[in-house]
């Protein structure tokens, strides 16, 4: 029992380092998933901080995003993690979603407070559940039916009902 409890402490002790027993390695520490290339330079500085950050070895284990304020212009290659549900982008100079609308897993964005038109990417995700596109000045407001499954839709003060365009 208390080799075990040794043992134990031992590994959470030396978490960043490689242990080997008889030359064999019986532990070595997560190594954050680093071998990507997006366009935006902002959007690939908070990617690779959230990969350190929360430990995420692979891109299919990254499932929350948050980057907020973070001067992102473009979301070209965030296609690549299929399995994000959730991502935070408010406050950012977003302007195409053509990228999020491969984002097939998708429950919960934020996109309040960017330079989006077009919505239509978005119409693609049937996970969808709650979307804010507030403070987007120039949205091309989506009709209701083509965010019927949105049970949480928040939209630039603009899109009132009756104002609805042909997205």
């Amino acid at each position: 029992m208390h080799r075990a409890l040794l043992l134990c402490l031992l590994l959470v002790g030396c978490q960043n380092y490689d242990i080997t027993v008889n030359d064999r390695q019986v532990y070595g520490p997560i190594k954050p998933f680093n071998d990507f290339q997006v366009a935006d330079p902002a959007l690939q500085r908070c990617l690779s901080q959230h990969f350190i950050d929360q430990q995420i070895p692979d891109p299919l284990e990254l499932h929350n995003l948050n980057c907020s304020n973070a001067g992102i212009a473009s979301l070209e290659g965030l296609g690549m993690f299929a399995a994000l549900r959730q991502l935070k982008f408010s406050d950012n100079r977003i302007r195409n979603l053509v990228e999020v609308g491969q984002l097939h897993e998708l429950e919960v964005i934020w996109l309040d407070g960017n330079d989006i038109i077009d919505p239509v990417p978005l119409t693609q995700l049937a996970q969808l559940k709650q979307l804010d596109l507030s403070g987007n000045t120039d949205l091309q407001c989506p009709r209701p039916e083509s965010l019927a499954k949105v049970t949480r839709l928040t939209l630039p003060s603009h899109c009132s009902p009756g104002q609805a365009s042909e997205t």
